[in-house]
């Protein structure tokens, strides 16, 4: 992976050294097999330890005691009605970090309304998870054109969970960030 991203597996925004941004972002979607930190390899395994045979594993099957590793990283998003729109329901600390904000309880409208570049590009994601009912993986470079991002580097993993084993909805996401330098 560019930039020397290997060694970024063991850590987390707490304990890495801080780099600078690149010229330009750039975002690219791996296979699941191809998560490189260790917390978004973690959640990747338990949602599929969790789905067993069935497609999407239910919400209610999460347990926090279980994803202790890499809770503070999540964020939990209900699907409103069909796709309309998303609530976020947990936000880990360093979610919040990121992002200087905690989410906890607002609906990707409303980040919309506020933040319409960084709404629309959550949305296309959610959208894609939930449309397919497959989890998505993707690895990006926050470049100088976001002067006020936190983080210069993230891996993410979108993982779309179901009550009746199909239909999508909710989605626990996992993220893996490097502070800006």
């Amino acid at each position: 992976m560019a930039r020397g991203t290997s060694n970024l597996n063991a850590f987390s925004a707490r304990n890495i050294a801080p780099m600078p941004p690149p010229e330009a972002s750039s975002v690219k979607a791996i296979a699941l097999d191809e998560l490189e930190n260790n917390l978004t390899r973690m959640a990747a395994l338990y949602w599929r330890m969790l789905r067993g045979d069935r497609n999407l594993p239910p919400r209610s099957w999460l347990a926090p005691r279980d994803m202790r590793a890499f809770l503070r990283n999540i964020v939990l998003l209900k699907v409103v009605e069909d796709g309309r729109d998303y609530e976020y329901r947990l936000v880990g600390d360093l979610f919040a970090w990121a992002y200087g904000a905690n989410f906890r309880g607002l609906s990707l409208s409303a980040i919309e309304h506020a933040a319409p570049l960084h709404g629309a590009r959550m949305r296309q994601m959610y959208e894609r998870v939930r449309a397919s009912a497959a989890p998505l993986a993707i690895q990006g470079w926050v470049g100088r054109e976001f002067p006020a991002s936190r983080f210069v580097y993230y891996e993410t993993v979108l993982l779309p969970l179901g009550e009746d084993g199909e239909t999508v909805d909710h989605i626990l996401v996992t993220s893996f960030y490097v502070p800006k330098g």
